[in-house]
C-alpha cells in the first residue's frame, strides 16, 4: 500500500484555511455544534496554532461546554499568557460564573460544585472563587475538598478569619489536632478588632486547651507561653454581677493555673503532715500499724477516697459497701475525712466511722485538722455557678495531696476516686491488665479542655518510682496552686493533665495507661440508677441518691444492710 505523500507547506496551510472558513460559516449560521468537530481535528493536529485552539474554546463556549472550554484553557495556560489568552479566560469566566449561580437557584449544589471548582483552577489567585468552590464542597460533606481550597485561601490572604477559622475547623473533625494548633493559636492572638475582649480570652484558653491536651513539643511550649502571656495582659471590662463577669473569672484563674514553670519542675516528695487513723471495727492504728494490717489481710490493693465530713456522712457507706461486695482481690479501702480531726474531745472520727455503719475490718479511717473556715481563696466556677463559699478546690484536691504517703507507706496499687461513686464488678482484671503501667488515667477525649481533659473521678496508681515521681508532683502543684488568692474549682484536673506533662518531661520511660471509658468508669452523668456497663459508677452532682434504696442492683438484696463478718 502507498501511502500519500505530505502536503507541501503552502498547500497544508490552505486547507487549514478551508476547514476553518468552512466552520467559521457554520458558526455564524448558529450551527456552531457542527462547527465542534472540524475544530477538535484542527487542534488536535496543530496543538500549537492559537487561531484554532482560541476558536475551539470560543465555540464550546457558545455550544454551553464551558467546563470543556476551561479544561482547553488549562492546557493553552501551560504555554504561557497572552491577550488573546486573557480574554478567552475572561469570556469563559464570566460564562462558567452564570452557570454557577444558575445551579445554585436551582440548588444544585453538586453540578455548581463542578464550575466553581474549575474556575478555582483557572483562577487559583481569585479568593471568591476558592471561596465558592470551599462552600460548595462544604456543603456536600467532601472534606478533603474543602480543606484543600481553605487552605488554599489562608496562604492567599492569612488575616483572612473566616477561612482560617474554617481551616481550623476542618483539622479538628479530621483529627490533625497538631495542624489546628497552629491556626487557633493565629486566631487567638490576632483577633479581630472588633471581637470582644472576654471572647478573646475564650479563645485563648481554648487555644492552650489543645496544645496541653497533646504531647509538649519546644514548638507547642513555646506557643503555650505565648498565649498564657496576652492572657494575662488582656483586659476585659465586663458588668460586675453578670453572668459575662461569672465566665471571664472562669476564664482568666484557668488561664493562671498554667504555670508552667510550677507543673514541670522536678517533683519532690510532700511531708506526710499528721493523720488520726482508726479501724473501722475501733481499733487505732498508726502508719506501721496500717501498713501491717494490709499485711494481715493479704491486700492486693487500696481503695482510697476523700470528702469532708458531710460528704462522708453521703456517701461512704455506699462506698465502702460496693467494694465489700465487688472487690474480686484481697483489698484495704481508706477513706480519708477532711477536717475529721477538728472534734473538740477528739472523739470526732470514731463518730462519723460509727455513723458510716460499716464494720468491716478491710475498711480504715484517716482524719486531717483542715479548717475550712480557715480558707481564704476564693474559688471560681463555671457559669451558671459563679464562686464557692465553700472550699471546694481544696476538699476535691485532699486526696491526690494525701496519696504520697499512702502510696509510699502500703506499697500496693492505689485506686484513688471520688468518694461518691460505686463499685459494681471485680478489679483482678483491671489490675492484672495495668500491672506494667506507673500510672493510669480516665482520659475524656472528646473534650480539649485542660480543666476537663483527664477526670479526677478515677485514678490507679501502682507503687512504682515513676508512680511516685507522678503523684508528687501532683501534690506539689496542687499546693502551690490551692494556697493562691484565686483558684479555679477545676484546678484538680487541670492538675492531672499538667503532671501528666511532668511525667512526660521528667520521667520519658514512665508508663501511662488509661481506662476504658466506655466500660471500666463512666464520664457521662446519670440522674439515677439505671443498668450501664461500667466498673466503677460514678454519681456525679445531681445524682437521685434515692434511686439506690433498695435496688438488689446496687449492693445485692438488703446490701446496704450487709456488713463483712
Amino acid at each position: 500500500m502507498t501511502l500519500p505523500a505530505p502536503l507541501a507547506p503552502a498547500a497544508a496551510e490552505a486547507r487549514i484555511a478551508a476547514i476553518l472558513e468552512v466552520a467559521g460559516v457554520l458558526r455564524r449560521e448558529g450551527r456552531g455544534a457542527l462547527a465542534l468537530p472540524l475544530l477538535e481535528h484542527l487542534a488536535g493536529l496543530h496543538p500549537g496554532r492559537g487561531d484554532i485552539r482560541f476558536t475551539h474554546v470560543a465555540v464550546l463556549g457558545e455550544q454551553g461546554r464551558v467546563l470543556e472550554a476551561i479544561g482547553q484553557l488549562m492546557a493553552l495556560k501551560q504555554r504561557g499568557f497572552t491577550p488573546e489568552l486573557l480574554a478567552a479566560i475572561q469570556a469563559q469566566a464570566e460564562a462558567a460564573v452564570g452557570q454557577f449561580n444558575a445551579h445554585l437557584a436551582r440548588q444544585d449544589t453538586a453540578s455548581a460544585e463542578r464550575y466553581a471548582a474549575a474556575l478555582a483552577e483557572l483562577l487559583p489567585q481569585n479568593t471568591a472563587m476558592l471561596q465558592a468552590a470551599l462552600s460548595c464542597n462544604q456543603a456536600l460533606g467532601r472534606a478533603a475538598e474543602a480543606l484543600r481550597y481553605a487552605e488554599a485561601i489562608v496562604a492567599l490572604e492569612p488575616n483572612n478569619r473566616e477561612a482560617r477559622t474554617a481551616l481550623a475547623d476542618m483539622l479538628h473533625d479530621a483529627g490533625e489536632i497538631g495542624r489546628e494548633i497552629e491556626h487557633r493559636g493565629i486566631l487567638a492572638l490576632s483577633p479581630a478588632p472588633e471581637a470582644a475582649a472576654l471572647l478573646q480570652l475564650r479563645d485563648l484558653h481554648d487555644a492552650a486547651g489543645l496544645i496541653l491536651c497533646r504531647p509538649l513539643t519546644p514548638r507547642s511550649r513555646e506557643q503555650l507561653g505565648h498565649l498564657v502571656t496576652a492572657a494575662k495582659a488582656l483586659q476585659v471590662e465586663v458588668p460586675a454581677g453578670t453572668e459575662w463577669e461569672a465566665w471571664a473569672n472562669h476564664y482568666r484563674v484557668l488561664m493562671d493555673a498554667l504555670d508552667m514553670e510550677v507543673a514541670l519542675r522536678p517533683p519532690t516528695p510532700r511531708p506526710v503532715g499528721k493523720l488520726e487513723m482508726l479501724a473501722a471495727t475501733g481499733e487505732k492504728l498508726d502508719w506501721k500499724a496500717l501498713r501491717a494490717k494490709a499485711d494481715g489481710l493479704g491486700a492486693e490493693c487500696v481503695f482510697f477516697a476523700a470528702a469532708d465530713e458531710a460528704y462522708v456522712d453521703l456517701y461512704a457507706r455506699w462506698y465502702a459497701l460496693s467494694v465489700q461486695r465487688y472487690a474480686d482481690a484481697p483489698f484495704l479501702t481508706v477513706i480519708h475525712v477532711i477536717g475529721g480531726r477538728n472534734g473538740r474531745d477528739g472523739g470526732a472520727l470514731k463518730r462519723i466511722a460509727e455513723r458510716v455503719g460499716v464494720a468491716d475490718p478491710r475498711l480504715v479511717f484517716t482524719a486531717d485538722d483542715f479548717d475550712a473556715a480557715a480558707v481564704t481563696t476564693r474559688i471560681y466556677d463555671a457559669p451558671p455557678k459563679t464562686w464557692s463559699e465553700k472550699p471546694v478546690a481544696h476538699l476535691q484536691s485532699a486526696r491526690f495531696q494525701r496519696l504520697g504517703a499512702l502510696l509510699a507507706k502500703l506499697e500496693r496499687p492505689v485506686f484513688v476516686s471520688d468518694i461518691d461513686l460505686l463499685l459494681q464488678r471485680g478489679v483482678a482484671d483491671l489490675l492484672a491488665a495495668h500491672a506494667g503501667d506507673d500510672v493510669v488515667l480516665n482520659e475524656n477525649e472528646v473534650t480539649f479542655s485542660a480543666g476537663a481533659r483527664i477526670t479526677a473521678n478515677l485514678l490507679l496508681v501502682n507503687p512504682t518510682a515513676h508512680g511516685a515521681a507522678f503523684v508528687d508532683a501532683l501534690a506539689r502543684y496542687l499546693d502551690d496552686r490551692l494556697a493562691r488568692p484565686e483558684v479555679s474549682r477545676w484546678i484538680d484536673q487541670v492538675a492531672l493533665t499538667l503532671t501528666r506533662h511532668n511525667l512526660q518531661v521528667n520521667s520519658p520511660a514512665a508508663r501511662i495507661g488509661y481506662f476504658d471509658t466506655a466500660s471500666d468508669i463512666n464520664n457521662v452523668m446519670y440522674p439515677s440508677y439505671q443498668d450501664h456497663p461500667f466498673r466503677f459508677l460514678s454519681l456525679f452532682h445531681g445524682f437521685d441518691t434515692s434511686s439506690l434504696e433498695d435496688d438488689p442492683r446496687v449492693l445485692g438484696e438488703n446490701g446496704l444492710d450487709a456488713s463483712a463478718a
